[in-house]
Parts: C-alpha cells; sequence; structure tokens
C-alpha cells in the first residue's frame, strides 16, 4: 500500500476525540499535498523533516519541566516514525513530456510556524535563563473543584479561575488561551467583545478563562498577571495581547523579559515585583497543574480551544457567527 494511503487510513480510523493524533497527521497530509505528486520516498522526507521540528518542541517541554507536554509530543514523534518503517514504492517512471509547460512552483514551506515557535522559544530560554526555569509539573487536585458551572459536570470551576458573568448562567463557555498566541489575540479582541456584550454580560452565558502555556514567555506572562488585584486580571491580559508585538517571541522579540518589565509598569508594577511574581514557585505549580488538567481532560492540542457545556471548540469554529448559533440554540433547549 501506497504511503499516502496508509496516512489516510490512519486519518479515518483516528477517534474524533484524539484532537492530538488529528492533527499530527493533518499536519503531514497538508505537506504532502503541498507536494504535488509525492511519491513514498519524498513522503519518507517529509515525515523525517516534520520530526526533525517536533523533536526541539518535545525537549523544550522536558527542560521547562512539562513532563506531560513533553511525553505527548514524544508520543506523536513515536507515532510519525511508525510509517517511516513503512517499505518504500519504487517512484512510477515518468512519461517523456510532448508539451512544454511551466515547472511546478508548489513545494512545502520553507520555515514552517511551528520551525518559528521553536526558534522564538529557544532564543527566550537561551536569554532569559533563569526566569524561565519554574515550569515544575505538579499533579492537579480534585480539592480544588468548588462547583460545576451551568450545572454541566465536565466543566468545573477552581477556586483560582478568572471568570466573568453569573456562575448559574445555562451555558458556561471555558477557553484555554496562551498571552503569547496570536490567534487568541485575536479573538480576545475581535470576537469576545460581542460575546461580552451579548451573552456574557447579559447572563446568558458564564465565561472561564485558563491560560495553556504554548512556551516559557506564556508561564511569565501569567504569573505577572496573577499578582495584580483579581479584578484587574482581564485588563492585564488585554493589555498583553494589544501588545504582543512588544513582548512576545513569535514576533521575533529576544528580549522577552524586558518587554513584560513595559507592560507591567503600564499595570503599576516594577521591576522587583515581575522577578518575584515569575519566580513563585506556587503560581509555577498553579499554571503546570491547569496545563495538566486541560491536556488530560479535553486534550488540549491548540489555542484558543473552548469548552461550551461539555463540547470542544476549536479557534475556526469560534468565530461570532458561530459562536452565537450555538448559543442560541443551547439557549432554545431550556
Amino acid at each position: 500500500m501506497a504511503l499516502r494511503d496508509q496516512l489516510n487510513d490512519a486519518l479515518s480510523a483516528t477517534p474524533a476525540d484524539n484532537t492530538r493524533r488529528l492533527a499530527t497527521l493533518r499536519e503531514v497530509l497538508a505537506a504532502v499535498d503541498a507536494r504535488e505528486g509525492a511519491n513514498d520516498s519524498e513522503i519518507h522526507a517529509i515525515i523525517t523533516r516534520i520530526i526533525s521540528e517536533r523533536e526541539p518542541r518535545a525537549a523544550t517541554f522536558g527542560t521547562a519541566g512539562q513532563s506531560e507536554l513533553a511525553k505527548a509530543e514524544r508520543d506523536e514523534i513515536g507515532f510519525l516514525r511508525t510509517f517511516l518503517r513503512a517499505p518504500v514504492s519504487a517512484p512510477a517512471p515518468k512519461a517523456a513530456k510532448t508539451v512544454t509547460t511551466a515547472p511546478d512552483t508548489k513545494t512545502a514551506p520553507i520555515v514552517s510556524r511551528t520551525q518559528m515557535i521553536i526558534a522564538a522559544v529557544a532564543v527566550v530560554v537561551l536569554l532569559a535563563g533563569g526566569l524561565f526555569y519554574y515550569f515544575v509539573m505538579a499533579p492537579g487536585s480534585s480539592d480544588d473543584m468548588l462547583l460545576t458551572a451551568g450545572n454541566q459536570p465536565s466543566v468545573s470551576v477552581h477556586k483560582d479561575d478568572r471568570t466573568m458573568g453569573n456562575p448559574k448562567a445555562p451555558i458556561t463557555m471555558l477557553e484555554y488561551a496562551a498571552p503569547a498566541c496570536p490567534h487568541c489575540a485575536h479573538f480576545f479582541e475581535t470576537v469576545f467583545p460581542q460575546v461580552k456584550k451579548e451573552y456574557i454580560d447579559t447572563g446568558k452565558v458564564f465565561y472561564i478563562f485558563r491560560v495553556y502555556p504554548i512556551n516559557p514567555a506564556d508561564g511569565a506572562a501569567e504569573a505577572i498577571a496573577r499578582c495584580l488585584p483579581a479584578d484587574n486580571y482581564f485588563q492585564f491580559i488585554d493589555l498583553l495581547f494589544r501588545n504582543q508585538k512588544v513582548w512576545d517571541p513569535e514576533y521575533g522579540i529576544t528580549d522577552v523579559r524586558g518587554g513584560l518589565i513595559q507592560m507591567a509598569r503600564i499595570a503599576g508594577m516594577g521591576v522587583d515585583k515581575v522577578d518575584q511574581c515569575i519566580s513563585n514557585k506556587d503560581e509555577q505549580d498553579r499554571i503546570n497543574a491547569v496545563a495538566k488538567d486541560g491536556l488530560t481532560k479535553y486534550n488540549i492540542d491548540g489555542v484558543p480551544t473552548f469548552i461550551i457545556n461539555g463540547a470542544i471548540v476549536q479557534a475556526p469554529d469560534a468565530t461570532y457567527p458561530q459562536l452565537k448559533a450555538r448559543f442560541d440554540s443551547l439557549l432554545s433547549k431550556k
């Protein structure tokens, strides 16, 4: 069986709730599609390249103490390696050209988004050093669960969650996001204000926000935000989202600490306080517990991800018209 067919069969056989595995297969198939007519040898090369991109990410998670995320990433790498052990079919001979055509310009991206993220994280770790050591995995505790939001047993509210709206609202919307995620910033700036005005402020939706770090800068940003009064938390998150080009490594920023200090000063926090917040061991443990909980319960593999009355909704399905239709449908059943 051709390697392309094996990948398609694996995609079809993967359960819908295994979002991480589905994302892995779709990443490979998208790269294969970019090489029109790729033979088995070329697909092997594509898979090898993707593995080489993901291995540094797994190592970064491991170095940062995020053992659950590191294990999940290594599991995907191991899965990809099974395809490298598949026999390679000889490429079919090409027919002689009888018509002169323009050369095919479809190639895989020279630098992928994953590569850019990995490079940015590596720079941050090297330059910021000890300030980002804080990711030490800590187990979640059921003692933190205080109530079940909106009578939905699949989403519970932690005592240290940051929330908006009425806890007794008929709809519960839990968002996992990362301060350094451009897609999260776009949602927070363009879609969330409408959701807040029409559904949260009117008592129809109870909103829970949790940070799911995708690189060490996210943990540092969240630690600073948690040092502020709870009433100022969302204001600071909004500040971070709107000014990612000042501090976010995804925009090529190497002095992440300096950028975060600029943001913290706007919120009235000095340099010493920033460093103290970032190095707070209790906060480090809490951040990791939240990440572990999200990975275990919802198999989070990208942000933003939403859990709306128990249903997992990914970013492409979270435009305002789509969310409005979902909310209105749920409300009509109450």
